[in-house]
């Protein structure tokens, strides 16, 4: 059964309902799987907007935001 879903602000979102909705924008896929509940999105806009939000409540870096680090490592013979 496919159903659209309006997501509610106070909706608490788990790491694996984020996984699910990037695997699908990575595919083209406007539908969504969650357990038994199929998820139809109208846009693939709609699905990035809903990814960022829950980017954002699950304190998930996005690429945009996601610092490189570089460590350096001294080296030396020791002596």
């Amino acid at each position: 059964m496919s159903q659209h879903i309006s997501h509610d602000s106070t909706m608490a979102y788990t790491q694996t309902q984020l996984n699910a909705l990037e695997t699908a924008i990575a595919q083209g896929a406007l539908s969504v799987q969650f357990g038994e509940r199929r998820i139809t999105y109208h846009s693939l806009a709609e699905m990035e907007r809903l990814r960022n939000t829950m980017r954002s409540e699950l304190g998930v870096a996005t690429p945009a935001t996601a610092r490189a680090r570089i460590i350096n490592i001294p080296t030396g013979k020791g002596l």
